[in-house]
């Protein structure tokens, strides 16, 4: 950009150009031949004694279209914008919510939405890098800081240059909201990349498992094969079913798991026939009647006060079960004065007897609770804590033993839906929510010369309803009469305490909470019964976990703002040029190499070689555009 001082005048306003322009105009061409008139002294040029060069016979060309002085570039770009946002919405509508084993292509889709978000960020910066090139020709429009020329161009070219636009206008200077929407945009464009690689997500999903096996055990009935010899085995129970009893009460039994080679399966609800148990403590509600006995041996050694003490006793539980205790197994005593032993003193005052006594007892047939024929009702009496006696209470009857009453029978079972995830450790997805009673009903009689195959019907009792919608329930007659005796077998049992356990079932008995090991028993029975020949699937749905595309919208709105915004930034500054009739010079620098400035004397740029100071003069002229005929011009104000 020349600067000329406006007040010095060369050869009468002349500049030197003009001059020389005017010596060359005013030579004689040696190709002409001026002749002299004698009127008047003017000289005149005879045209036809006029040797010029042969002259080029050319066609007057016909100006293209500008096209680097329109907006078409710009228009273009959008446009390519516009399509990138377009085909990237397709390509994630189409995409969204598929299978990623579906996606056959070497490029992933992350690296597709790249691409595309690329391509469009590109193509938006083009547009508004020409804005705000656009936009510093028309600030001068008006006089303006010559030092926004500086900034504006700055923010053409990229992010940082544009911050500075948006911190000045924060701070008070003034480039136009065009300007400043066009610089917001160039450092919002950063964040799309990012806003991009969030696009798309991966979350794994539970599908359905085609060709996958799924569905659980159930059955209504249980027919054993039997014997046809007639031994004596032919009317015990199958050994199946022993090994269920056992292993149920010995809590060894593994629980009948569904079928599923899957990574899940989900299993309805259904309902099955089974075993079931019920037990109560009775101890509070079993009657007590205790007398002195005729004689006791300890009565020699002990205080003669203990002569009335009521040990022999006799019990009847709620349900009619009658138990006596004639005395204890053994007794200590001892002299609470000298705490001497008790075999050396005749006085003793103080008496622990020790029954040691724990015992099953079954019954068969016995109605208990509600329990109206369950396979067999038994009795557990525990008695095995100490009894205390002192001259205080020497005429007490002793404290009862524990007593649980516990009832085994025939039912219905209700499973709950449920999901089932192989090779979950302790899972029991196969979980019991109701039971309903069931009794035998039209029992035929035990005979070993019939079939195996004649059945026992269950039906409720009563007034109650079964469970099921299909409430045929039947078992040959020879294993459900195999069931009672096996069973009062079992729990017929009787220990001493004071002599050296051995390892029989009554020790695990007499370990383990009775209830919990009938129930556990009852289970074992059931899942023996529902994996039956005659039982039938219960189909279930079978799962496996697969990877899915999943499309989160929200991240694309910065991409969606930002080549909105672009468009909104052409459209205004395109109007704005034409409104004030601007040439659109857009982002070239050589309109300013060959533009003048004119200044004051005292703003005198040309000779400054300090970085620094250039800026600071330039912060301080004001000066506007003239875009007359002639050079482009900008002159302080």
């Amino acid at each position: 950009m020349a600067t000329h001082p406006p007040y010095s005048a060369l050869h009468d306003g002349q500049s030197e150009s003009d001059l020389e322009v005017d010596r060359f105009e005013n030579q004689a061409s040696p190709r002409m031949s001026v002749h002299s008139h004698a009127n008047g002294g003017v000289s005149e040029i005879d045209s036809t004694d006029v040797h010029m060069y042969p002259q080029i016979d050319a066609e007057t060309k016909q100006p293209g279209f500008d096209w680097s002085g329109s907006w078409a570039w710009e228009i273009g770009s959008v446009t390519l914008a516009v399509v990138g946002l377009v085909l990237l919405v397709a390509f994630l509508v189409t995409i969204n919510n598929t299978p990623y084993a579906t996606w056959k292509y070497t490029v992933s889709p992350n690296t597709i939405v790249s691409i595309i978000v690329t391509i469009t960020k590109a193509a938006v910066l083009v547009a508004v890098s020409s804005c705000l090139g656009q936009l510093k020709w028309n600030l001068f429009q008006n006089p303006a800081p010559l030092y926004h020329i500086q900034v504006i161009d700055q923010a053409s070219r990229g992010p940082w240059g544009s911050l500075e636009v948006l911190l000045r206008g924060i701070f008070g200077s003034k480039t136009g909201s065009l300007t400043y929407i066009g610089a917001f945009l160039t450092v919002l464009a950063l964040a799309v990349d990012p806003f991009a690689q969030q696009i798309l997500t991966f979350p794994p999903r539970t599908v359905t498992a085609l060709n996958a096996t799924a569905f659980a055990q159930a059955s209504h009935q249980w027919y054993g094969t039997g014997d046809s010899d007639g031994s004596l085995t032919f009317l015990e129970l199958p050994p199946i079913l022993v090994t269920a009893l056992l292993s149920g009460l010995l809590q060894t039994h593994t629980p009948l798991k569904p079928r599923c080679n899957a990574s899940s399966c989900k299993f309805p609800e259904f309902i099955t026939l089974g075993m079931c148990s019920k037990c109560k403590d009775t101890t509070s509600q079993t009657n007590q009647k205790c007398q002195v006995p005729e004689y006791a041996a300890f009565w020699d050694k002990v205080h003669p006060a203990f002569r009335e003490t009521p040990t022999n006793c006799s019990y009847q539980t709620a349900s009619n079960f009658s138990f006596d205790f004639d005395g204890f197994q053994s007794t200590s005593y001892w002299d609470s004065n000298s705490g001497l032993d008790g075999f050396q003193s005749t006085n003793n005052d103080n008496v622990m007897f020790n029954m040691q006594h724990w015992s099953s007892r079954p019954r068969e047939n016995n109605t208990i609770f509600d329990i109206q024929t369950p396979i067999v009702s038994l009795i557990e009496i525990d008695y095995t804590n100490p009894v205390f006696y002192t001259l205080s209470n020497a005429t007490a009857p002793p404290t009862k033993p524990l007593v649980t009453e516990c009832a085994v029978y025939f039912c219905e079972r209700r499973y709950s839906a449920s999901l089932y995830p192989p090779g979950t450790q302790n899972s029991r997805p196969m979980q019991v929510v109701d039971t309903q009673q069931l009794i035998a009903t039209d029992v035929p009689k035990e005979s070993r010369t019939k079939s195996s195959t004649i059945p026992v019907y269950f039906a409720p009792p009563d007034g109650s309803a079964t469970l099921s919608k299909n409430p045929s329930y039947s078992m040959d007659h020879h294993t459900f009469n195999s069931f009672k005796p096996a069973m009062i077998r079992i729990f017929n049992n009787t220990t001493d305490l004071t002599q050296s356990d051995v390892l029989d079932l009554t020790t695990f008995l007499r370990k383990g909470s009775l209830s919990q090991l009938l129930d556990s028993m009852s289970t074992s029975v059931t899942d023996v019964l529902r994996a039956n020949r005659l039982g039938k699937p219960i189909l279930g749905k079978a799962f496996r976990i697969e990877t899915f595309i999943h499309i989160r919208w929200p991240w694309i709105i910065l991409p969606v703002i930002v080549t909105l915004g672009s468009i909104a930034l052409l459209l205004g500054t395109a109007i704005e040029s034409k409104r004030r009739k601007a040439v659109l010079w857009k982002c070239m620098a050589l309109p300013l190499l060959s533009s003048h400035l004119y200044t004051t004397p005292e703003n005198e740029t040309a000779s400054v070689r300090s970085v620094d100071r250039m800026t600071d003069k330039w912060k301080k002229m004001r000066a506007v555009m003239v875009q007359e005929e002639g050079p482009l011009t900008f002159r302080e104000k």
